[in-house]
């Protein structure tokens, strides 16, 4: 299984147990015709080790909200980070070819502001929750 069907897997089984009906269109969830972005991160791969988990190319003109989920390689641990567009918006451009408007959101940004948008986005499901 890869890391955003397990993502998606467990964000449809939270919002099912908080009482939400949903659609599934593509990595996204619609709820009450509101885009929620989901991605995972296998906090044990190569790639996280180096940098820290985080998610990235992400493309805040494509959803309402985004959920990040972090799990190792047991899928255990996991961990629910629940953002806000507006939030997303914050964060640094990916330094990629050709994709000039897309996001990173790392678990350690070294920046404060984003340091603390991250920090209280954990497991933060009122975030979306009270405006769906």
């Amino acid at each position: 299984m890869n890391t955003n069907t397990f993502a998606w897997n467990t964000v449809s089984d939270e919002l099912r147990k908080k009482g939400f009906s949903f659609i599934k269109n593509g990595w996204s969830i619609i709820v009450n015709n509101k885009r929620i972005n989901v991605r995972g991160c296998n906090i044990d791969n190569g790639m996280a080790q180096k940098t820290g988990p985080g998610w990235n190319r992400l493309n805040p003109e494509k959803f309402d909200y985004f959920i990040c989920v972090s799990f190792d390689n047991n899928l255990n641990n996991v961990r629910y980070f629940i953002f806000l567009k507006e939030e997303v918006e914050e964060f640094p451009y990916v330094v990629w070819k050709n994709t000039p408007k897309l996001k990173n959101i790392m678990y350690k940004q070294n920046d404060e502001k984003l340091d603390k948008i991250v920090k209280e986005s954990e497991n933060n499901w009122d975030k979306i929750i009270n405006r769906l």
